[in-house]
């Protein structure tokens, strides 16, 4: 999963970057011009008990990719909004859209936009999502616009189907309606095929509160979910830099420290487990002396296709999965003893997997 982090210059989106990655990328004025790419492992409790259990060689968790976008001043990209040159290219490359938006005063660092009001920012980097997508719509309207001329008849009707499905998406956008908010019909993804929408992404808001606002953050968390309101999103309020100062901590410190906060659940789980929901996500598990390991999939994959994540061949060759839910196995204290009670399922190819599911599959090529 990668996920792309944007924000106004001051919101904070580079503190909350590293303190999801873990790293130390320059911030405020020193920020670069670039992009900044980090990788986080998604916390799972299910993988430090199955580490007990198991003793593997090394356990390796989920992975999420953070792609933090310089902010809007930094790009010398063409005209047509926030999101156009190089941002649009990175965009380009993601699976859902992290908006930090600033919910704290500091009076060393002024909002760019003067008053501090987190609504008002969602909307309008909202906003820049739905206009760069009416720009690529127009763009693509003009290339089967002009392709029109050389087509034959029968390619004119599908061109001009095209036209007319591209200019209905296009008055949703101006209506100001995203269109992660709809299910696109077979000949609307026909029509945009090959044109990456921004707005269709899932879209996940992190209102970054002062530490003053931390005993809120449920309260602030559901209305930011009440606020961005359609489908695929989603929003959760932390305290980014609280979050990068923890992040530096061993795992004993970061505790004590929360509870002496209470902070509660890390900013990282309570994002990690807003991107699994809003994106439909679950975790299965392999386990073994030599591995145990976390794999993410889309909620309802068949159990082939599951074990495509893991190798090709396991997907070609697929003869079953030996399939124990998470707490049965644990237990049971083992694959065998899970069995012995019955708890142990043959599936095939085409059983849904479950979240926490640990799988054995088994395959011939």
């Amino acid at each position: 999963m990668r996920i792309g982090i944007i924000g106004l210059p001051a919101s904070g989106k580079t503190t909350l970057f590293n303190a999801l990655t873990r790293g130390r990328a320059a911030t405020g004025f020193a920020a670069g011009r670039g992009a900044n790419i980090g990788v986080a492992h998604v916390p799972d409790h299910r993988l430090d008990a199955l580490t007990e259990l198991y003793k593997p060689q090394r356990t390796v968790p989920a992975e999420v990719t953070y792609v933090d976008l310089p902010g809007p001043s930094d790009f010398d990209g063409p005209k047509g909004g926030m999101f156009a040159g190089e941002a649009l290219t990175q965009l380009q490359t993601v699976d859902a859209v992290l908006v930090v938006v600033r919910a704290f005063d500091d009076d060393s660092v002024p909002h760019v936009k003067g008053e501090t009001n987190w609504r008002r920012d969602v909307d309008d980097l909202a906003f820049d999502l739905l206009f760069a997508d009416i720009a690529l719509l127009d763009r693509r309207i003009e290339r089967i616009t002009k392709d029109l001329k050389g087509a034959s008849q029968a390619d004119r009707v599908k061109m001009n189907a095209d036209i007319e499905s591209l200019k209905e998406l296009q008055g949703e956008l101006e209506g100001g309606t995203p269109l992660r908010a709809r299910e696109f019909t077979e000949q609307e993804r026909g029509a945009v095929r090959d044109t990456f929408l921004l707005s269709a992404l899932p879209f996940l808001v992190a209102i970054n509160i002062g530490e003053g606002d931390i005993p809120n953050s449920d309260q602030i968390s559901a209305e930011g979910s009440e606020s961005v309101g359609t489908k695929r999103s989603g929003a959760v309020a932390v305290c980014a830099s609280l979050e990068e100062e923890l992040a530096g901590m061993n795992a004993e410190e970061e505790v004590d420290f929360r509870e002496s906060m209470e902070a509660g659940e890390s900013g990282l789980s309570r994002i990690i487990n807003l991107s699994y929901d809003v994106l439909g996500l679950i975790s299965f598990l392999t386990v073994g002396e030599d591995e145990v390991r976390a794999w993410t999939v889309e909620r309802d994959t068949p159990a082939a296709s599951a074990a495509g994540q893991i190798h090709s061949d396991i997907e070609r060759g697929f003869i079953r999965g030996e399939v124990v839910a998470y707490d049965d196995l644990l237990e049971c204290g083992s694959q065998a003893e899970a069995r012995n009670r019955g708890l142990l399922r043959s599936e095939g190819r085409e059983y849904l997997m479950q979240d926490g599911d640990t799988v054995n599959f088994l395959f011939s090529v």
